[in-house]
């Protein structure tokens, strides 16, 4: 069997974070972690491969001794975009950004979950974060990085999607990844947390208001994680997302390897119906979580002739 060509590497290294939002699983005692020897394997193989882009993940990566030499061996490597995906905390500092940017770094995506300073905090658990993430999106515009977002959508902070989008983008985010909270991947707790499952019908039409905007193209400025294709509005389509176009493995520590379509965060479980969709082959499915608390009524299959 031929290998599939790959498009992304994630890295996740290990999941120590100086945030502590609420419903996430990362810890700042976590043990589980990547050697640096370990990421340089996993750069080699996905390049020689095929994958070009980078996405450094975690936990929040920027607490890594050995992340500038990562950077640099992928710039070695020759990956043409290297992605930092952070809650801005320590790059709000200035020679530390500055590395980074120097080693390599041409992307990076905030991990966000307000427009407010109260909003994102409370969710955060983390008071003052918003204010050195404002000094981070500063730090990326002087430097000329691209500025991407990764809107953590709640229950409580559904309404709030399109002040959200409207806000970053006019601090300088050029596109907007919508995820999704799930309770399942938050750990132990994760069963009291269910009630912040947000509902794919009650954010679809803060995405819809957020595209109607007008601050970005109808194609890709945002795009919507976790949403079924059948469950996106005509005119709206833009937002569609299917997690094996990305072409993206991920690299975790213990060795485990998978590409992100067969993640369960992603989706994975088929009603009977979806069989008769003429989008099955470019949806990632349902989470089982999801269908545990809401049902399966939201999702309908498009037919080809519809």
């Amino acid at each position: 069997m031929a290998t599939a060509r790959l498009k992304w590497l994630e890295i996740s290294a290990d999941y120590r974070c100086n945030n502590r939002c609420l419903g996430c699983f990362s810890l700042g005692d976590s043990a589980a972690s990547m050697t640096g020897e370990e990421q340089l394997r996993a750069l080699l193989s996905a390049r020689q491969r095929g994958a070009d882009s980078l996405w450094l993940g975690g936990g929040e990566p920027t607490l890594r001794s050995d992340l500038l030499g990562v950077v640099r061996a992928a710039r070695r490597l020759q990956y043409r975009r290297i992605l930092l995906q952070t809650n801005g905390m320590r790059l709000a500092y200035p020679a530390f950004a500055r590395q980074l940017f120097e080693a390599g770094v041409n992307t990076v995506s905030f991990s966000i979950k307000g427009a407010s300073a109260a909003t994102h905090d409370a969710l955060a658990q983390t008071p003052g974060c918003h204010e050195l993430m404002l000094r981070a999106f500063e730090a990326c515009r002087e430097h000329g990085v691209r500025i991407e977002a990764d809107l953590l959508i709640y229950r409580r902070n559904t309404a709030e999607l399109p002040a959200m989008v409207k806000r970053y983008a006019e601090l300088g985010a050029e596109h907007f990844k919508v995820w999704l909270f799930t309770a399942a991947a938050s750990g132990q707790g994760g069963e009291a947390l269910r009630h912040e499952v947000p509902q794919i019908r009650e954010v679809m039409p803060q995405i819809m208001a957020a595209m109607d905007l007008g601050l970005g193209p109808r194609e890709g400025f945002i795009t919507s994680l976790h949403t079924p294709p059948c469950t996106i509005p005509e005119g709206y389509e833009g937002c569609r997302f299917h997690a094996a176009s990305l072409g993206l493995l991920v690299a975790n520590p213990g060795g485990h390897q998978f590409m992100l379509e067969d993640s369960a965060i992603e989706g994975g479980v088929y009603l009977e119906r979806c069989e008769r969709c003429a989008l099955r082959s470019r949806c990632g499915g349902i989470r089982a979580e999801y269908l545990t608390l809401f049902g399966d009524e939201e999702f309908q299959p498009i037919l080809a002739d519809a």
